[in-house]
């Protein structure tokens, strides 16, 4: 009977054994590291950070490593390796086609019906926000939780309104300066507007210059655009890549330069945007035939002037995004006012789940600033919840 009982046991903790690895991903060709790869099985996902470092933990032994741009890669864990290099997706460079951009986009609008969700559902999200001054971080808020959304993207009818986007915070951690030695607050979004950002694709039309390049080895289609505005204008480029086959939208990628003679001023500040970045990418869930979007960042760098420019600093704010058991029918339950500035919000700590969560990591400078911001700093007001 116990030879029985102990066979029992060791039964069930080899059904439960997890596979763990942490790695690195690299450009095969130019060596730098990719951000946003889906590291995924039949049961468990992460995404690697702007390092392009990853940890995985699974009960399954096989993995995937998927991002667009990039030749999908299955491999098992016993054949793992720290640092794996990923391989471009080729494009035919040789044969650009121009085209005219009502065309494509009358394609991607004709199928969106077919392609998303365009109605409530619900998903769980992973949302970093990242505050720099002149290259150094002074604050970092990650928030994990539940969300209900009217729509996977605006299209047709579809109109956005104040109550589209719920929000049920379930962890949190915020630590950064509230405000700096200039007395200036950088105000952060709201939930409302981060999210709406991510479901609005809107750079084509009879402004753009667009060209489109058939890719050699799978079934997409790259589709490069550029403003053909004056350059007082400022200026906005970008691509998107579609599934050539659904004309679904897999990736869009977008900067816009404003005219740098742009400024805003108020009664201490003078401040103009100097870029607006956006990186969105969609999956296919096989379940149901249905694309939503998976990850996604924004960044922004706006210049700051104290009167009589008595001081200029840079703030980079950066958005990252990752989405996950999307289409789902639950009920939320909004415990936050989705329109109020995310860094005021306030949520409790929990060290068990921030210790042991891997879906995005930290980088070494964001440990390194909480590290410097948890000691006595008496030079600026900290604000934080992980105290």
């Amino acid at each position: 009977m116990k030879f029985a009982l102990l066979f029992f046991f060791l039964s069930l903790s080899i059904c439960f054994s997890q596979n763990q690895h942490e790695g690195f991903l690299l450009d095969s060709e130019t060596k730098e590291p990719i951000e946003f790869v889906n590291i995924y099985n039949g049961k468990d996902f992460t995404i690697s950070n702007e390092e392009g470092r990853y940890a995985f933990s699974t009960s399954l032994d096989s993995i995937v490593f998927y991002r667009i741009g990039y030749k999908t890669f299955k491999t098992t864990f016993d054949q793992l390796k720290d640092t794996l290099f990923l391989n471009k997706s080729v494009f035919e460079l040789n044969e650009v086609v121009v085209t005219n951009a009502k065309t494509i986009y009358d394609r991607i609008k004709d199928s969106v019906a077919t392609n998303y969700l365009l109605e409530p559902h619900t998903e769980t999200f992973f949302l970093r926000t990242l505050l720099k001054k002149n290259n150094e971080i002074v604050r970092l808020q990650d928030v994990q939780g539940r969300l209900r959304r009217k729509t996977s993207i605006y299209a047709g009818n579809l109109e956005l309104e104040k109550k589209d986007f719920e929000v049920e915070i379930q962890n949190m951690r915020k630590i950064g300066v509230s405000k700096d030695e200039d007395d200036t607050y950088f105000i952060f979004p709201s939930f409302h507007n981060i999210f709406k950002e991510f479901v609005r694709l809107n750079a084509m039309g009879p402004d753009f210059e667009v060209t489109e390049q058939p890719s050699v080895d799978e079934l997409k289609t790259r589709v490069d655009f550029k403003s053909n505005l004056p350059e007082t204008s400022g200026r906005t480029f970008g691509h998107y890549i579609i599934n050539s086959l659904d004309n679904a939208i897999l990736f869009f990628n977008a900067k816009v330069i404003p005219f740098h003679s742009e400024k805003e001023k108020s009664k201490r500040i003078e401040s103009r945007l100097l870029e607006n970045k956006v990186s969105i990418f969609f999956k296919e869930d096989p379940n149901i035939g249905l694309y939503f979007m998976n990850s996604g960042k924004r960044e922004g760098k706006v210049e700051v002037s104290g009167p009589n420019n008595s001081y200029t600093n840079v703030y980079e704010m950066r958005i990252i995004l990752t989405t996950s058991k999307s289409f789902g029918r639950n009920d939320i339950k909004s415990n936050v006012n989705e329109h109020k500035d995310i860094f005021k919000l306030k949520h409790r700590y929990n060290a068990d789940y921030w210790n042991s969560q891997n879906q995005l990591l930290l980088t070494e400078e964001m440990q390194e600033f909480i590290k410097r911001m948890g000691e006595e700093n008496k030079e600026f007001k900290v604000k934080s919840n992980m105290n």
